[in-house]
């Protein structure tokens, strides 16, 4: 007698949450009779070694198949962030009847699902905090607006900053020493779920798109973190957007919490400095009314010029649909 094994209930039920896991669980009935020696562990084990005969392949940490008769094909739903993965089983033989064995199994992904096109049912998975605060920065000018960053060739130029012309605005420093003023700033919060490489039946790490993929983390530091934006980003200016941090917390086996820290800043995070002698004098303006001596030239002085780039072409982080709501909700004020 060989192996064989049903389905009673497979990807059919589930359970849809937004930012919470989808969950579907199935039973399959296996008859070892006429084998002998049958334990709960070889029931496993044969689920697992996708055995023709037996028709179905069922193992943790990877999609459950069935043997259509010429290949073997996914059973679990598929959705936006990849395939339902194999989470949970459990086997028990039935007390009326030997070899016959009860296998209940829980699989989960993330979703939103997709439809029989592929594409997404529901809402992107994805939200977005804002905070509104200055930042109180030394400064020698008031009402002043910063020059308009120039990309070349993916980077910032200096050009705009590196002028030796006064920004003007008004004179605020006391005897050429800076005062305390509020500059406007935005910090942004983004929130949203991202899977990390999981296994396929062959051992391969791969991707939502079940290509195989790695993740270079060394790319997240070097090409986004510490840097500006070259391109509009949710309605704000070229270079206005300092990327402060990136983190992935584990949120669901291979899914993990995505958190990206972007701070707009009114002076595109940019510093005021007096322009001073070679004798390291500061030339100074006396005013006519109050006596008090200005500086009388003021510079930018900008630090932050790694770039980076965000898009619908590029990006590594979003989805397209998570691209659109960022992209589309958030604009440039009047």
């Amino acid at each position: 007698m060989t192996w064989s094994a049903t389905i009673l209930r497979g990807g059919d039920d589930l359970d849809v949450k937004p930012f919470e896991p989808v969950t579907s669980n199935g039973t399959i009935l296996v008859d070892s009779t006429g084998e002998t020696g049958v334990t709960s562990e070889t029931v496993i084990r044969k689920l697992a070694s996708k055995d023709t005969a037996v028709g179905v392949g069922l193992m943790e940490g990877v999609v459950v198949q069935i043997y259509n008769g010429s290949a073997w094909v996914d059973d679990t739903p598929s959705l936006v962030l990849g395939p339902m993965i194999v989470r949970e089983i459990a086997c028990v033989e039935h007390p009326d009847q030997p070899d016959l064995w009860k296998v209940d199994y829980m699989a989960s992904s993330f979703g939103p699902l997709k439809n029989a096109a592929g594409a997404m049912i529901g809402t992107p998975q994805i939200s977005v905090g804002v905070v509104s605060r200055p930042r109180m920065a030394a400064a020698y000018r008031a009402d002043v607006s910063p020059p308009a960053d120039v990309i070349a060739t993916n980077a910032f130029t200096t050009a705009p900053w590196q002028t030796g012309t006064d920004i003007g605005g008004k004179k605020v420093d006391i005897n050429t020493s800076p005062v305390s003023i509020p500059i406007d700033q935005t910090i942004i919060t983004i929130t949203w779920v991202i899977r990390f490489p999981y296994l396929d039946w062959d051992g391969n790490w791969v991707g939502t798109d079940g290509a195989a993929r790695t993740i270079s983390l060394d790319q997240i530091a070097e090409d986004f973190v510490g840097g500006r934006n070259t391109t509009e980003f949710m309605g704000f200016p070229i270079g206005s957007m300092l990327m402060e941090s990136v983190e992935f917390q584990p949120l669901h086996h291979e899914f993990k919490t995505a958190v990206m820290t972007i701070i707009y800043d009114e002076w595109h995070h940019a510093q005021e400095m007096p322009l001073v002698n070679p004798q390291f004098s500061i030339p100074t303006t006396p005013d006519p009314t109050t006596a008090m001596s200005h500086t009388t030239t003021v510079l930018w002085n900008q630090t932050f010029w790694s770039a980076w780039d965000l898009d619908a072409n590029n990006s590594i982080f979003f989805t397209t649909a998570e691209w659109n709501y960022l992209d589309t909700v958030f604009v440039a004020g009047p």
